[in-house]
């Protein structure tokens, strides 16, 4: 009977940065729905008065690179799994929006630390 072969794929980095990358798009995303309720507080809330009435420009430009971001480490997740002969290049690309993401909240920053985590294990994965 024969067996057949398991295939080589780097399971850890690709868990690590698929949580990562929901994480910090559900940050990204969180950032979004706070700049645009100013009601719900929080130091970056809206801006009233003489500063124009709404949420600060600043604010939904962070949110926007979280939420790019996360959608990047998915998509580096992904990609890892599927093409795992081209580990190095999708582990490049988790890890450099991973440490972007710090700017879009980072995903409660454990995403961003799972990211950077998991971007390193898939530098460092070679298949057997």
């Amino acid at each position: 009977m024969e067996t057949t072969p398991i295939p080589d794929k780097p399971v850890a980095p690709f868990i690590l940065s698929l949580i990562a990358g929901l994480l910090i798009l559900i940050g990204g995303g969180m950032m979004v729905g706070f700049a645009r309720f100013p009601f719900f507080g929080g130091m970056m809330g809206g801006y009233y008065g003489m500063m124009g009435g709404y949420g600060g420009g600043w604010f939904y430009a962070f949110s926007v690179i979280g939420i790019v971001s996360g959608i990047l480490v998915l998509m580096g997740a992904i990609m890892l799994y599927n093409e795992p002969t081209r580990a190095y290049t999708w582990g490049i690309l988790i890890l450099v929006f991973s440490v972007l993401s710090f700017f879009g909240m980072g995903g409660f920053m454990l995403g961003a630390l799972l990211g950077v985590v998991g971007g390193v294990l898939a530098l460092t994965w070679k298949s057997t």
